[in-house]
């Protein structure tokens, strides 16, 4: 991941805390989601690590949870965890 990521919801004159969250997502879900083109096929019970904006949408995926934190962090967003 190589973006910058902005958000403009900050009150003026705050700091802008910058969260994304990181969401361990199975082959099925990575399929609806759009991150795994159709008629790839991943191993069984594989786990990918999506991390996503405030808005939900994917700013990108790893298969490791500590890929995706540091993704974050290099982007300057604060990882959060989501079950």
């Amino acid at each position: 991941m190589t973006q910058d990521f902005e958000y403009e919801d900050a009150p003026e004159g705050a700091e802008q805390t910058r969260i994304a969250y990181i969401k361990p997502t199975g082959s099925e879900e990575a399929h609806r989601l759009g991150i795994i083109p159709p008629g790839i096929e991943l191993p069984p019970g594989i786990k990918l690590y999506v991390l996503h904006a405030v808005d939900g949408s994917v700013l990108g995926y790893t298969d490791g949870y500590a890929s995706a934190y540091g993704a974050a962090v290099q982007n300057n967003l604060t990882p959060v965890s989501v079950h």
